[in-house]
């Protein structure tokens, strides 16, 4: 059911509300901030964060509302599901519920990325500027977060750690509180301006990738290296196609030569690496556990403890719904911190199908406009959505991340986005 089109007094309802959308999706990411700022100096989590998203999807649900109540009614009963195996746990008396104010914001962070996403798709036909004020979002939030890596670089903030920027600490995030999430952020806007430079120049692509490599290291996460390592090489590649692989044009060149430049290059960063305290956590690991212990830091051993208490309690139900979240944590480590494992133990393989399916819905235009020239970004995005999957089973945090909830769809859209024939990408 659409209601409103721009005309009379439904139409201009959901243009004041599409501002106040886009107006605060521009800066939430320094509400974040701002958020981890008075955790840091005061000791107090105020729960602004908190309380500013909420404001966002109330006023996203607000205009669903308005305009799609199918839609609506499918993400609440999308949400209500992601209850039941919590809400069973706890009424058979399996779980001590101390995990049940977890369990509703953490289904509240699983929808909400289809929430904004079916906001930009309903608007896709209604507004013209769609997509510069996307662009502006995006942009603003990357200034927000590269601000927040060089006050961490400058010695100012959390460590990735955990605990203040030090000489002993590893990885810097600025006033960001959260941990991985800071990753998967830096996969979403490096991704997006490696390939809008790229798309322009070339030779803004190779000083876009000096800067994007930096902020990986600076990050140092096993996630934020290897993620801007792959994507400074892959996002020529799927944006060229076979074209990269000849010797006749200029993007085939310049790829060459920084691939020759970075692996003449290897050994002298290798040494540099070498040296750092992150270089020592990643040879524990890898001592402890191999290479699968390296790359997994241990959470394929959460894995095999969680599968031993999901056995224990094993029905239908549970496997359908799920344990909740307090029955493991009150036996063991609440997650395995690998998103689709922990979907699966909380709430059943309706859960993975749930996040499968939301991940599908923002992969789909995508994979649709793949092979479409009018659609410059859809490889790109293509990219980026199968590598935060890989990453979402490696070291989690992913689909259910309030951080990246509301800027994953705003560059999911632009797949669909298709510029002028008269301008420039």
């Amino acid at each position: 059911m659409l209601i409103g089109n721009g005309k009379g007094f439904p139409g201009m309802y959901n243009n004041v509300i599409t501002q106040l959308i886009f107006a605060a999706l521009s800066v939430y990411l320094l509400i974040d901030a701002i958020n981890g700022f008075f955790i840091l100096s005061f000791g107090i989590d105020t729960q602004l964060s908190v309380l500013y998203k909420s404001l966002m999807l109330a006023l996203l649900l607000v205009y669903l509302s308005l305009n799609n109540v199918k839609a609506l009614l499918v993400i609440v009963g999308l949400y209500c599901t992601l209850l039941l195996g919590e809400a069973l746990a706890i009424l058979m008396l399996r779980s001590s519920a101390t995990y049940m104010s977890f369990v509703v914001q953490h289904a509240v962070k699983v929808v909400t990325p289809l929430v904004l996403f079916l906001f930009l798709l309903d608007r896709y036909n209604k507004d013209d500027q769609l997509y510069l004020k996307i662009e502006r979002v995006i942009f603003i939030n990357c200034g927000i977060f590269l601000l927040n890596i060089l006050l961490g670089w400058l010695g100012i903030g959390f460590s990735t750690y955990g605990g203040t920027v030090s000489a002993t600490s590893i990885g810097v995030k600025g006033f960001f509180y959260a941990g991985n999430e800071i990753s998967a952020l830096m996969i979403v806007f490096a991704g997006f301006y490696l390939a809008k430079s790229y798309l322009k120049s070339k030779a803004q692509f190779l000083c876009l990738v000096l800067l994007w490599l930096s902020i990986g290291f600076l990050i140092s996460t096993k996630t934020a290296i290897l993620s801007v390592i792959i994507l400074v090489f892959a996002i020529p590649i799927v944006l060229e196609g076979r074209r990269i692989f000849q010797f006749n044009n200029t993007p085939s060149l310049v790829f060459y030569t920084v691939l020759v430049a970075i692996a003449l290059q290897g050994f002298l960063i290798y040494q540099a690496f070498e040296g750092t305290l992150l270089f020592n956590k990643l040879s524990f690991f890898l001592s402890r556990g191999g290479w699968v212990g390296l790359i997994l830091s241990g959470r394929d051993q959460f894995v095999t403890v969680m599968w031993d208490y999901f056995i224990a309690a094993e029905s239908v139900s549970s496997m359908l719904i799920g344990n909740g979240v307090s029955y493991y944590a009150d036996h063991i480590k609440y997650s395995s911190e690998m998103d689709l494992p922990d979907m699966f133990f909380w709430h059943g393989i309706v859960g993975v199908i749930i996040t499968l399916g939301i991940f599908m819905m923002m992969t789909f235009y995508s994979a649709a406009n793949f092979f479409k020239q009018l659609y410059p970004y859809a490889r790109v995005v293509f990219l980026i959505n199968v590598l935060l999957l890989i990453i979402s089973n490696l070291s989690g945090h992913i689909f259910t991340s309030g951080m990246l909830a509301f800027l994953w769809p705003c560059f999911a859209i632009m797949a669909k986005y298709s510029p002028p024939k008269a301008a420039s990408v």
